[in-house]
């Protein structure tokens, strides 16, 4: 164990040297002189602060890579949010500013995400044309993701989440209609197209405000309501203009997008219940693996019961188009699984580094990437107005997104200016509860203030 773990280590430094090699040829021909020499990164230990800074060589990054050498935040200059440095207790060389870095990883985001999101639309179609299981495959997915994300539980890579009873009990109805989501999804895409279950499931907003209405009570406003207008109108559209049309692909996407939408408002209203044992706010990746995990234990009854019988004569039949038989077979659903789990998980690290508004941009061209890519993998059809909808649909989602991020920061702004005003009225009133000073008093301030100040004051 102890030599796998150090085989990890080793291997996790050097798969860091590869993500910052060209930032780091960028800068080892300059040198970046230290504002302080204090580390600014608890990882370095007052006993271990650098002496001097160098620039990078490649002996700096072959120690690091021995594990002799730390990465840790160092100041840079006063214009910029530090450096990243391999450092050890003499001295430090800078890699590349912090803020270049923080680029990197997020457009390291947000292209895994787009990657992974291709591959799983891509290899979920191959799959469901291949093998006609829609609900099996589609549990499958949650069945591999769950086994995914309770190895990395076990293996301590994670930490797994201590919940209490109730919490449990309040993700169970969250983790169903996540279940019958992904399965609906599953299905829609297998009767049709992934291009238009992509742009069907873009009208997920309209779903989304009606529910918030409706079981939440939350007020919805005008401007909101019309910002659904194009999306409504883009579906419609590209609906009457689909070549491929087939009502279980409309239905399906429908379905998936009803489920989700009641999937998110359920996690609004279960919100103060959604804590770990210790009181601690439950994380994003611990909530959708837990998810993943009810999902998983939802669908398969439902697969078993709607399809179980057909199953092992049409499993026997893909795997015959398979050159590895079903052994290939099982790898292609393990493979989706694995793309479904990883961008979704990718998708909620994006969204934690950058502005919401930026993750609409994302998430808009991110279909647009997928519909792109499955009409030329899956040579689909569409005709100049049916492409018309789809822009229009896709639009107005990131319509929708930039409009409801900019009412909440307008509450966020109206909320602080009530809270600045009440403290002002609590100190006004303080101030007006106190005694007014005497004429002894007021002299004697008057003459602090005449020795402080080159002024003449009166009292």
């Amino acid at each position: 164990l102890m030599k796998a773990t150090s085989h990890s280590m080793s291997s996790s430094r050097s798969f860091a040297l590869l993500l910052l090699a060209p930032a780091a040829a960028a800068l080892s021909h300059s040198r970046v002189a230290l504002s302080s020499p204090r580390l600014s990164s608890p990882v370095a230990s007052a006993a271990q602060q650098p002496q001097k800074v160098v620039s990078l060589t490649p002996a700096s990054a072959v120690a690091f890579a021995r594990g002799e050498m730390q990465l840790v935040s160092v100041p840079c200059d006063a214009d910029s949010d530090g450096c990243l440095a391999f450092c050890d207790a003499e001295e430090c060389a800078v890699v590349a500013p912090s803020g270049v870095v923080q680029r990197l990883k997020v457009g390291g985001y947000f292209a895994l995400w787009f990657l992974l999101s291709v591959g799983y639309s891509i290899t979920n179609k191959r799959v469901t044309n291949a093998l006609p299981c829609p609900w099996s495959v589609a549990t499958a997915t949650v069945v591999v993701g769950s086994l995914f994300v309770n190895l990395l539980w076990l293996t301590g890579l994670r930490r797994r989440p201590r919940l209490s009873a109730a919490t449990y009990r309040a993700l169970i109805p969250i983790g169903t209609f996540h279940a019958i989501g992904h399965i609906a999804g599953t299905v829609g895409t297998a009767a049709g197209s992934v291009s238009f279950a992509q742009v069907v499931k873009a009208a997920g907003p309209v779903y989304a405000c009606v529910l918030s209405a409706a079981v939440l009570k939350q007020a919805v406003s005008l401007r909101v309501w019309l910002s659904l207008a194009p999306i409504i109108a883009g579906v419609g559209l590209a609906t009457l203009k689909e070549l491929s049309f087939a009502w279980a692909a409309l239905l399906g996407a429908v379905a998936s997008d009803l489920a989700l939408a009641l999937r998110n408002v359920l996690s609004k209203q279960s919100m103060g219940a959604l804590s770990t044992s210790d009181g601690d706010k439950l994380a994003p990746a611990d909530m959708f693996g837990l998810l993943t995990c009810i999902s998983a234990a939802v669908s398969v009854p439902a697969a078993l019961l709607v399809e179980g019988r057909a199953l092992p004569a049409l499993w026997a039949s893909a795997a015959a188009g398979y050159p590895a038989g079903s052994l290939g077979l099982a790898g292609q659903v393990a493979a989706t699984g694995l793309y479904f789990y990883g961008y979704s998980e990718v998708a909620m690290k994006a969204l934690n580094n950058v502005h919401p508004v930026t993750h609409a941009i994302g998430n808009t061209m991110r279909r647009v990437v997928i519909m792109l890519v499955c009409m030329v993998a899956f040579r689909t059809p569409m005709t100049p107005l049916g492409a018309c909808g789809s822009a229009l649909a896709i639009g107005g989602s990131y319509l929708y997104a930039t409009v409801k991020q900019q009412e909440k920061a307008a509450e966020v702004k109206a909320a602080q200016a009530a809270a600045d005003a009440d403290r002002v009225s609590e100190n006004l009133e303080a101030w007006s509860s106190q005694p007014s000073p005497s004429s002894a008093e007021a002299e004697a301030t008057a003459r602090k203030l005449k020795e402080a100040l080159p002024l003449e004051v009166s009292p």
